[in-house]
């Protein structure tokens, strides 16, 4: 016998955060030309690598709402990071010109492989540097595509997230057994955040038009020694789920990963690239065949009397979610003691060792995006899409930033991106300024900004939450 019960369904029901609306993809290789320059470590021992691993991709995905009007844009790219904010400001400004488009309805986000070219036109200088600014108009013009003809792919579909596990990421704050420094690396000692946040675009018909995979773990499998261009992990995990959704686009969203790391670390060996690839992917396989259809979730329907009283949950059918959303902020932080521009410049020219003249250049580049004053903005975006948030950060958080950020609004999934509409610094928390890590010795801003953006964004998620709940009071 079953006796139908009455009950608050919030907190009996199992469903996904939901968007409904018109969404379309679309994809391009951006593999650069043989012979460029693409030394990105300190320790490497070569200038241009000696061939492609697996190709680098471009994937654009736009966001509507059912009229088809005010579209959202997200473009993802495998590159590594700029390495100065016109570097990356011409880019997106060129599709925003094209597209007709305002600033925030564009996120330009990287992978942040390691092994994959500069497009920094200050490095033309290097070997296979006069193959960078054509590199960068071919980027360019396939960015300007891709907005186009997803804009034209766009059908009526609904983006569903779920929320699973993967063990690839180790924290990388090791505290050294020689001299108690902490140098990057594997730490096994201290757990990593494992949250695999898994989007599903799925057609009226439920067909799968594509996925994402939101993962916090430093594209760095490869390190100094590789020779090959290639998109990391990222490359073998899109492969991986591809073959099982009949080749729908795979796309990477680069989570707050400033302190995690790979389990198989700077290797020389690509064949340990796609192992760790291999993992994430079917990490994000098990969530997505999880996941309900969509529209569909399941609630506690009452309790059918047996040898034991059994709980039964059936499904239950809604339209997706329509809200869509966005909101730009700005949060003017302290910098830290750091020396100009020109001082940069006379270090470099003195150093003899080109680990130290990298490090240097790395630097001088947040000092000229930064400027020489004490202080400076660092601007985020946050789109709505339905109940669910897409947090972007034009520097490297760690993952405390997102796992804070899920605790505070459980009710709501978030996808934060790392390196997504320029590149600032690195944002590790308070305490890490006393330990001396690198994240740390290598960021502009005084202890206290992570804090601060995590405030302002956690602020911006409640008024665009308030603001929803106003419209449907």
């Amino acid at each position: 016998m079953f006796q139908e019960q009455r009950i608050d369904m919030a907190r009996h029901t199992l469903r996904h955060s939901e968007f409904a609306g018109r969404i379309g993809v679309a994809r391009e290789a951006i593999t650069p030309p043989q012979g460029i320059y693409a030394r990105l470590w300190g320790s490497a021992k070569h200038d241009i690598p000696q061939g492609v691993h697996k190709p680098l991709l471009a994937t654009c995905i736009v966001f509507t709402d059912h009229s088809g009007e005010n579209p959202l844009v997200l473009l993802a790219l495998d590159l590594s990071w700029w390495r100065s904010s016109s570097d990356e400001r011409e880019l997106r400004a060129a599709v925003l010109e094209s597209a007709g488009l305002q600033e925030d309805q564009v996120i330009l986000h990287l992978s942040h492989t390691h092994a994959a070219p500069s497009t920094s036109p200050e490095l033309a200088d290097r070997p296979g540097g006069h193959l960078i600014e054509g590199y960068r108009a071919q980027i360019k013009a396939t960015c300007i595509r891709l907005v186009a003809a997803a804009r034209a792919a766009a059908i009526p579909a609904t983006l569903s997230w779920a929320v699973g596990s993967c063990r690839l990421a180790f924290n990388r704050d090791l505290v050294s057994p020689v001299d108690g420094a902490v140098v990057v690396g594997l730490n096994p000692a201290q757990k990593a955040d494992d949250t695999l946040l898994v989007g599903r675009i799925a057609d009226a018909s439920g067909v799968i038009r594509a996925t994402l995979v939101n993962y916090a773990c430093h594209p760095t499998s490869l390190g100094g020694a590789n020779q090959l261009i290639s998109p990391d992990y990222v490359g073998a995990m899109r492969e991986t789920i591809e073959r099982s959704t009949a080749g729908a686009p795979c796309v990477f969203l680069h989570g707050a990963s400033g302190d995690l790391t790979p389990r198989r670390s700077f290797e020389a060996d690509a064949a340990l690239a796609d192992q760790n690839g291999l993992e994430v992917g079917h990490a994000a396989l098990a969530t997505l065949v999880s996941m309900f259809p969509a529209g569909v979730s399941l609630a506690y329907a009452g309790i059918e009397e047996s040898g034991a009283k059994l709980a039964v949950w059936r499904e239950q059918h809604s339209a997706g979610n329509p809200t869509i959303a966005a909101r730009r902020g700005t949060v003017r932080l302290e910098l830290l003691e750091m020396p100009t521009r020109e001082e940069l410049k006379r270090a470099i020219a003195a150093s003899t060792e080109e680990y130290m003249r990298e490090r240097l250049r790395r630097k001088l580049a947040l000092r000229e995006t930064a400027g020489d004053g004490t202080a400076a903005n660092f601007p985020f975006l946050i789109w709505q899409l339905g109940d669910a948030f897409i947090v972007a950060l034009p520097g490297e958080a760690h993952s405390p930033f997102q796992m804070t950020l899920r605790q505070r609004f459980r009710d709501n999934q978030i996808a934060v991106l790392n390196i997504a509409n320029g590149y600032l610094s690195y944002l590790p928390p308070r305490a890490d300024y006393a330990r001396g890590t690198y994240q740390s010795q290598v960021a502009i801003f005084k202890a206290g900004a992570a804090e601060e953006i995590l405030r302002c964004v956690s602020n911006t998620i409640a008024e665009l939450l308030e603001q929803s709940a106003a419209r449907s009071r």
